[in-house]
């Protein structure tokens, strides 16, 4: 996980998905590899909790750790964060899962209770409870360690991945439509668990990343500056051909007025244009065009927010200069 493989795109939101669903991967893995390596450690009936518990304790470890190398943390913070959840999700899903076992005899009509209490039996219907504690545990374990910050979407998540992924594993497993393997169902387990849960509950925040302009047009073509302040505050860069005081200078020749255009964020970390001449000031972006030359009219410059991408066109014709919005890394500030 290196923020500076991440793209700003709205494909980011997908890298913690892929992330969480390797680790609900590896999970199956691994505890399918204790299970045939040297014979199974636990006896059959233990088969379902400690596959639940290492897939909840992957994914909720994935997730805090994902978390914490984009943040560039300290690695012992790291490692101990991920401790931390893993623990919570591991214990919580073994304790639960044995909590079911108990209700199921109250819950369960006396016809239904011994096939609910038959370990090797690959039926949804009798497992949907603990598929349920352990995505709930899950949700907590990412909720504590992230000190009760949205702590119902984690909860949620939890549940909502877990119970998708135990629909995963019925449908691969139970004969439907002429499929059944055992294999790919709990593989698929691990995977649409930890896939669900990384979308849903931590996308990545966008203050792992700062706006910069840079220049398009031939001179001084690939100069860029930052937008924000090193501190996060308010800050407002002034792009025009006066020669002192402004924070990006492009020549007269190009187009370019006194003090033409402007680029702010303000403290909630959102970008915006705004139009400082009456020259032709123009932001294009897909499918749409906004004139931002400034109306004498009006008590203040017309602005626009701006999304990574968007171009910034000064003057017209053969005598125009041209920027372009990019949203980067915070580390390059």
């Amino acid at each position: 996980m290196n923020i500076f493989l991440v793209p700003y795109t709205r494909w980011r939101h997908l890298l913690m998905a892929l992330w969480c669903g390797g680790a609900g991967l590896l999970a199956w893995f691994f505890v399918l590899s204790l299970s045939i390596i040297g014979g199974p450690k636990w006896p059959p009936e233990w088969d379902g909790p400690m596959l639940l518990g290492a897939i909840a304790a992957a994914v909720a470890g994935a997730s805090i750790l994902g978390e914490d190398n984009l943040y560039r943390r300290p690695l012992l913070k790291r490692l101990g964060r991920t401790a931390l959840a893993m623990g919570i999700a591991l214990g919580n899903t073994l304790l639960w899962y044995w909590v079911w076992t108990l209700l199921v005899p109250v819950l369960m009509p006396g016809e239904w209770q011994d096939d609910a209490g038959d370990a090797s039996l690959v039926s949804l219907r009798y497992r949907l409870g603990a598929l349920f504690m352990a995505g709930m545990s899950t949700g907590i374990a990412g909720a504590v360690v992230r000190k009760m910050n949205h702590a119902v979407s984690h909860v949620a998540g939890g549940v909502t991945s877990a119970l998708a992924a135990g629909a995963a594993w019925h449908i691969l497993g139970a004969n439907f439509q002429g499929l059944t393997d055992l294999y790919l169902a709990s593989a698929s387990l691990g995977l649409v668990w930890g896939l669900l849960y990384g979308f849903i509950t931590w996308p990545i925040p966008d203050d792992l990343y700062a706006g910069w302009i840079r220049v398009l047009s031939p001179t001084r073509y690939g100069r860029r500056i930052p937008i924000p302040a090193t501190d996060a505050s308010p800050k407002e860069r002034f792009v025009g051909h006066f020669p002192r005081g402004l924070d990006l200078f492009l020549p007269v020749e190009d187009g370019v007025m006194e003090m033409h255009v402007s680029v702010a964020v303000d403290s909630k970390g959102r970008y915006s244009a705004r139009g400082l001449s009456l020259q032709p000031t123009l932001v294009r972006r897909f499918l749409e065009r906004i004139d931002l030359r400034y109306d004498a009219r009006r008590p203040a410059p017309l602005e626009t927010e701006l999304n990574s991408g968007d171009r910034i066109v000064m003057g017209q014709g053969e005598h125009k200069a041209e920027l372009e919005f990019l949203m980067l890394p915070r580390e390059e500030l």
